[in-house]
Formats: C-alpha cells, structure tokens, sequence
C-alpha cells in the first residue's frame, strides 16, 4: 500500500511510502482519537493508498511564536 504524506496548510507533498501492508501502531497513527482520524486519514482502497495529512517544516517553522519553539497552528 502506498502512504502518503502532505500538508494540511500549504498542500506540498512531503513524502510517499511503498509499504506490502500498512502497520498503524509503525507509523504512529495508532493514538489517534475517532475525530482525529478522520481529519488526517483518507483512504482510497480501489487505488490502495493511504493518505495523511501532517505539517511540513517550512509551515512548521512559520507558525513558531516567539522562543518557546512551541508550534503555534494558525487556522
């Protein structure tokens, strides 16, 4: 199954992963909450790929306030 990453603020793609079966718990996705899930994961069976939306480090960088360093979204 093929994972692929973007994000979510500026749409660029970040990364393809090429992987024989999809392990959640691999890849973190597993401590997502239902709702959370449902923002960052769509699924397209017929072409079998896994999409997830994240932030890349440009819009991470971006979105950084003052010197804490703590992310800070801007939606």
């Amino acid at each position: 199954m093929q994972v692929e990453y973007f994000c979510r603020r500026c749409g660029s793609h970040m990364a393809t992963l090429n992987l024989p079966a999809v392990n959640e718990a691999a890849l973190g996705l597993h401590a997502l909450t239902p709702e959370e899930r449902a923002d960052i994961i769509t699924f397209d069976a017929l072409a079998e790929r896994m999409r997830v939306k994240s932030i890349c480090d440009e819009c991470a960088a971006g979105a950084r306030v003052g010197g804490d360093r703590k992310p800070r979204l801007l939606h």
